[in-house]
């Protein structure tokens, strides 16, 4: 339950907002003067404070509100005052307020005003503890994360890490795949080898083959020396193959000859040579589709998918949000050698509605651009790229009550799931979500029916 401290020398104003605030379910106390108020919050913490700006004709309220902000309490600060002016307003915003509302105030404006302080808070409080989490959590490979989804990800990872087979990595583009692999070579027993990563998709098929297998000199025009490929130079070590869909059909022959047989043959050689590496592979693309296609060897698929690891879309671990964006944040903050911002609590509510269609990825890029744009120490929402600020996805629900984002999460699901009468493939979409997402969440709220 929220408390409230209205501040104000008329007892019948305190007495009227502390029984319209009582209704509405506010834990309400009552303070007759500034002093009064202070020895109160030297005993309690009050999640949000309405103050008379000029009491005892004084502007008292002023002082009460410097005094908050200098203790660095986590308390909002609602200004009432009976003389407004535009001065006296910006005053009071600038050092910290959240409102300023002129008497006579419409009571409606100011329950909206108190239920938006208060989530404000509340998104605070989540920012502020999302904070120490990253502090804590121990980082694999540059993995930020807090969502069960990626907790079981990381669970295999650790495992597979230590088994030297093949990994196929599966996931939409951006969602961290090259990270995933990376994290398994760092926890495995080649971690002191070398890791490569090259892109089946970035680079032409006559030279793709030369860069895996390495060629000997004279092999082509250009062939002015001999060159190792990467699989020589990464001996020892881990190779990942990112977009392995993209892999011509020729090279995926020889490819195969490699986990096979552990050996290459160098563009221009008549011999082979023995490699020891360990392979992963990343796509974007369905291979099982691609097989049935035609357009992918099905022994090769195999040979691939000895293990294989999903990594979900950003949109479906919605808790990884805000400790990635504070992630990124922090990172391009150090390389500009400024203070990392703080999110504020509009920016927060946008990043969370957002269907994130290039996942991890636009994530990062929205957080650079921001930090760029940025003024001051709170990236506000119109820091915000225009394709998140009107993100079409239904916004966070707003609360009276402090609840952790996974809770409101939990009643904004079950409320879809309501609204598309149990119908869970209509909730999935309406969602974002995938239905075994869907599923999965449904059965740790220990729902049936």
């Amino acid at each position: 339950m929220a408390k409230i401290l209205i501040v104000d020398d008329e007892p019948s104003v305190r007495t009227t907002l502390a029984v319209l605030l009582r209704k509405r379910g506010y834990e309400v106390e009552e303070a007759a003067s500034v002093r009064e108020a202070l020895e109160r919050m030297e005993n309690k913490h009050y999640d949000l404070v309405l103050t008379e700006l000029n009491i005892q004709n004084r502007p008292e309220g002023m002082d009460l509100l410097e005094q908050i902000r200098s203790r660095k309490v986590a308390t909002e600060v609602i200004v009432l005052t009976g003389q407004g002016s535009i001065q006296a307003a910006a005053e009071t915003i600038q050092k910290g307020a959240y409102k300023y509302l002129t008497k006579p105030y419409d009571l409606d404006m100011l329950l909206l005003s108190v239920q938006h302080a208060l989530e404000r808070k509340r998104l605070r409080n989540q920012v502020r503890q999302l904070s120490s989490v990253l502090k804590r959590r121990e980082e694999i490979a540059g993995l930020v994360y807090r969502s069960q989804p990626m907790e079981e990800i990381l669970s295999l990872v650790r495992r597979v890490a230590q088994v030297d087979a093949t990994v196929l990595i599966q996931g939409e583009s951006g969602t961290g795949k090259e990270l995933i692999a990376r994290a398994i070579h760092s926890l495995s027993p080649r971690k002191s080898g070398p890791f490569h990563v090259v892109d089946c998709g970035a680079i032409p098929e006559t030279l793709l083959e030369s860069e895996l297998f390495g060629h000997t000199k004279g092999a082509f025009t250009s062939a002015d020396s001999s060159r190792k490929g990467l699989f020589e130079v990464t001996q020892g070590g881990t190779l990942l193959l990112d977009e392995i869909g993209e892999l011509p059909f020729p090279l995926q022959v020889k490819l195969l000859r490699v986990l096979q047989e552990g050996e290459i043959r160098p563009l221009g050689s008549n011999t082979s040579r023995q490699v020891d590496v360990r392979m992963l592979a990343a796509t974007n693309k369905n291979l099982q589709q691609e097989v049935q296609a035609g357009g992918f060897r099905e022994d090769l698929y195999y040979r691939l998918n000895v293990i294989s690891i999903r990594v979900p879309a950003l949109r479906e671990r919605p808790e990884d949000i805000l400790p990635l964006a504070l992630h990124f944040i922090q990172e391009y903050s150090a390389k500009l050698l400024w203070s990392p911002l703080q999110i504020d609590p509009s920016a927060a509510n946008l990043l969370l509605r957002h269907g994130w269609p290039g996942n991890v990825r636009e994530l990062k890029n929205a957080m650079q651009r921001a930090v760029a744009l940025a003024s001051g120490d709170t990236l506000r929402a119109e820091d915000l790229p225009e394709s998140i600020r009107e993100s079409p996805q239904a916004p966070v629900l707003p609360m009276n009550e402090e609840v952790p984002l996974a809770e409101m999460e939990r009643r904004y699901i079950l409320q879809v799931l309501k609204k598309c009468q149990g119908d869970r493939g209509r909730t999935a979409g309406a969602l974002g979500i995938g239905r075994n997402t869907l599923w999965r969440k449904l059965k740790s709220y220990g729902y049936e029916d």
